[in-house]
């Protein structure tokens, strides 16, 4: 009896874990999975036009909350890159855009333009480096 009741036991947790297997091992929310190299080369030319139009909206003295809007957009544009060649790069770069839109929701607007303007550089640099790989 002590025998049988261990193998119900153990037939119950090893259905149990093939059914929840599958939703663990699913990838997460708004990750492109085997993203192919045009789409990668898309948003890397996504990610610079947003990044530049961040760029033009500081220097231009937009509106704080669309300036605000334009760089968080920068920022999402640019974790859509998946690719391994250029992940340390594109990182790099996106924590130029992180510490502009902290500079400029401190009023600090030429802090902002600087590290708006390296962020662009690097992203033009990470496209280099991803089609010359």
């Amino acid at each position: 009896m002590g025998l049988l009741k261990k193998i119900i036991f153990a037939a119950v947790v090893s259905t149990a874990m093939l059914a929840t297997a599958p939703s663990v091992m699913a990838k997460p929310a708004g990750k492109i999975a085997n993203q192919t190299q045009e789409e990668v080369a898309q948003s890397l030319i996504d990610t610079i036009d947003a990044a530049e139009l961040a760029l033009t909206a500081i220097q231009s003295s937009a509106d704080k909350q669309e300036t605000m809007k334009l760089l968080k957009a920068t920022k999402q544009t640019a974790k859509t890159i998946e690719s391994s060649v250029v992940l340390a790069d594109r990182d790099r770069a996106l924590n130029r855009v992180m510490k502009a839109r902290s500079a400029y929701r401190k009023d600090n607007i030429e802090e902002a333009e600087a590290y708006m303007i390296e962020a662009v550089e690097r992203f033009k640099k990470v496209k280099d480096k991803y089609h010359n790989f």
